[in-house]
Parts: C-alpha cells; sequence; structure tokens
C-alpha cells in the first residue's frame, strides 16, 4: 500500500498544531506555578513577620485573652501559609503533567516528520529511477 504524501503533511500539520496546544497549556501551567510559588513566598513571609510582633505583643500580654488574641493572630497567617502550600502543590502537579503532556506531543510529531522525510524519499528515488529509466529509453532507441 502506498502512502500518499499529502495525507502525511496533513498528519504532520496535525500533530503541529496538537504539539503547539500543549506548549500553550504548559505554558498557561507554568505561569500558574510561579504565581503559586510567589505567593505562598509572600504568605511565608507575612507569617515571619507576624511572629516578630507577636514576640512584642506576648511580652507585653497581661492576661490570659491577650495571649490567646496573639495565638490567634498567628494561627491565621500559618494556615494561610498551610493553604497557599497546598495550591502551589496543585500547581506543580498541573505544571508537571502539562510537561508530560507536551513532551508526548514532540515525540508525535517528531515520529510523523519522520514519516514525511521517508515518503518524501521514496517519493524522490522513484521519480529518479523513472527519469534514469526514461533517458535510458531515449538513448535506447536513438541506437536503433
Amino acid at each position: 500500500m502506498t502512502v500518499k504524501p499529502r495525507i502525511v503533511r496533513a498528519l504532520r500539520d496535525a500533530r503541529t498544531r496538537m504539539r503547539d496546544a500543549a506548549a500553550a497549556d504548559h505554558s498557561v501551567t507554568t505561569a500558574a506555578r510561579e504565581r503559586a510559588e510567589q505567593q505562598l513566598a509572600d504568605e511565608q513571609r507575612a507569617l515571619e513577620a507576624a511572629l516578630d510582633a507577636a514576640a512584642g505583643r506576648l511580652a507585653g500580654a497581661r492576661t490570659v485573652w491577650e495571649v490567646h488574641h496573639v495565638a490567634e493572630g498567628t494561627g491565621v497567617h500559618r494556615l494561610a501559609v498551610l493553604d497557599a502550600a497546598a495550591r502551589h502543590h496543585q500547581a506543580v502537579h498541573a505544571s508537571n503533567a502539562t510537561a508530560a503532556k507536551l513532551h508526548e506531543r514532540t515525540r508525535q510529531l517528531k515520529t510523523a516528520e519522520r514519516l514525511v522525510d521517508m515518503v518524501e524519499d521514496v517519493r524522490a528515488k522513484r521519480e529518479a529511477t523513472a527519469e534514469q529509466k526514461s533517458a535510458d529509453d531515449m538513448a535506447g532507441a536513438r541506437r536503433k
């Protein structure tokens, strides 16, 4: 069975579009991962600042209520850090998944490109053989 070059090129073009879509998706998830990483760093800095401020407030606390109020203030920041860490973990997981998909699409595109090259090589060889046969036939006809 002969593979038609037009069909192989259409396959390559489709695989190129699929790879480009995967690259765009990976770019979006990478940006989201970087934003989540920045948010996590911001929340950790806010927690550090709250803990630094809590030391002074604890030193001046006179009642159990005041101590409890300081603990609530730092607890809110600790929860914010945990939430930011969870969002960052999800973003990393999504980014890794899109990276794997991009790798797979790139591999599929390379396969399609090799197939196009093979079909074009076969076609070029056939044309060269046909041209040589035609030239031989013309040369043989002149001798007779």
